[in-house]
């Protein structure tokens, strides 16, 4: 999800744009994730990368906002799960609800 990008004033701006090409230049615009599942023989071929996620997110360390250190390439799908609580993780078994019985097909 990209909604909060779009109101925050950092992920427009110039130096950022700049930070996240160099990042995704880095990575030959491939998912990280994919590309290590690719080596380990997981995936037969890795995704492009469409976002630029903070490894340690700026809130705790804005300092680290530019770092490419801090930086990793990621395709959508890989982004959303290290994003669960954004919506964009899967659940793989569903909420419990008191008095309901849930019978798996």
């Amino acid at each position: 999800m990209r909604y909060e990008k779009q109101s925050d004033p950092f992920y427009r701006s110039a130096l950022w744009r700049r930070t996240r090409r160099q990042a995704l230049e880095r990575d030959l615009y491939l998912c990280a994730e994919c590309m290590a599942a690719y080596r380990r023989g997981e995936l037969c071929a890795p995704r492009p990368a469409t976002v630029v996620h903070h490894i340690v997110p700026r809130a705790l360390r804005p300092d680290l906002a530019l770092a490419l250190d801090n930086l990793q390439s990621l395709c959508d799908a890989c982004h959303n799960k290290k994003h669960p609580e954004k919506g964009g993780g899967t659940h793989t078994e569903p909420p419990v609800q008191k008095g309901v019985r849930v019978i798996k097909v």
